[in-house]
């Protein structure tokens, strides 16, 4: 009979468990970020630790327009499509260009920003870029699976490119003269060009690009819950709202 009680109880905490925990992956919405891309994720708050940024705010707004609570998780820019393909994520927010190759594997939102490619040069290098094709050729250090990773490699061969986790890193290359330019995204590299007045800025006639949220291939529903979220938030003004918080300066 004690058998028989405690397989009945094992099977009562099973159930429970798993209904508990179903529930709960209702309640909640994962976001994968990669935190090395202020101002659209890094890492603040009063605590330092936080994740916090644009992308951030809007996959809160997000979680809150489905009733959902927001979880983020924070790993290398090249695991986020891995980890939402392998259902570890639900969504990606992460400052993610929308391209034909990324586009295979995952499903895009309406894009939710616009932004364009910049290179970033110590000072005294600054004449020596006037033309995108001034690049062909160069050491050109840039973030593993960004757009700028990609269009380096269109301009340089593999030897003279030079691939790390965050564009910090990159710029750190730079500055100690090992590489002769930083390939990035506008957004980041407008704040560590403000943040590094030794560095010169140089804007070239590179392809727009847009950021969008990315789901898992074939996740409708959740695709059309960001879409309609994203469009009441551009429809509220609170879209404008989180513009002006995070790039007034």
């Amino acid at each position: 009979m004690k058998h028989v009680l405690c397989f009945l109880a094992a099977v009562f905490v099973f159930f429970f468990f798993s209904s508990f925990c179903e529930k709960n992956a209702a309640d909640v919405l994962v976001v994968g970020t990669n935190a090395e891309f202020p101002p659209f994720e890094m890492r603040g708050g009063a605590d330092g630790n936080e994740i916090v940024g644009f992308d951030i705010d809007v996959a809160r707004k997000v979680a809150e327009k489905s009733g959902k609570r927001l979880i983020v998780e924070d790993m290398k820019f090249d695991a986020l499509i891995p980890a939402l393909n392998a259902g570890k994520v639900d969504m990606v927010l992460a400052g993610m260009t929308v391209t034909p190759e990324r586009a295979e594997n995952v499903d895009f939102s309406e894009p939710y920003y616009k932004v364009t490619q910049i290179v970033l040069l110590r000072g005294s290098d600054a004449g020596k870029i006037k033309k995108i094709d001034d690049l062909k050729g160069k050491k050109i250090a840039v973030a593993l699976g960004t757009t700028g990773d990609t269009v380096a490699s269109s301009l340089t061969s593999a030897d003279g490119l030079v691939r790390f986790d965050s564009v910090f890193e990159a710029v750190m290359e730079l500055k100690n003269g090992k590489v002769d330019l930083v390939l990035t995204d506008e957004a980041l590299g407008g704040v560590l060009h403000s943040k590094n007045p030794d560095l010169a800025r140089v804007d070239l006639p590179f392809k727009d690009e847009y950021y969008a949220a990315a789901v898992k291939k074939g996740n409708k529903k959740l695709l059309d819950q960001i879409n309609a979220s994203l469009e009441d938030l551009k429809n509220t003004g609170e879209m404008d709202i989180l513009l002006e918080r995070h790039f007034s300066e």
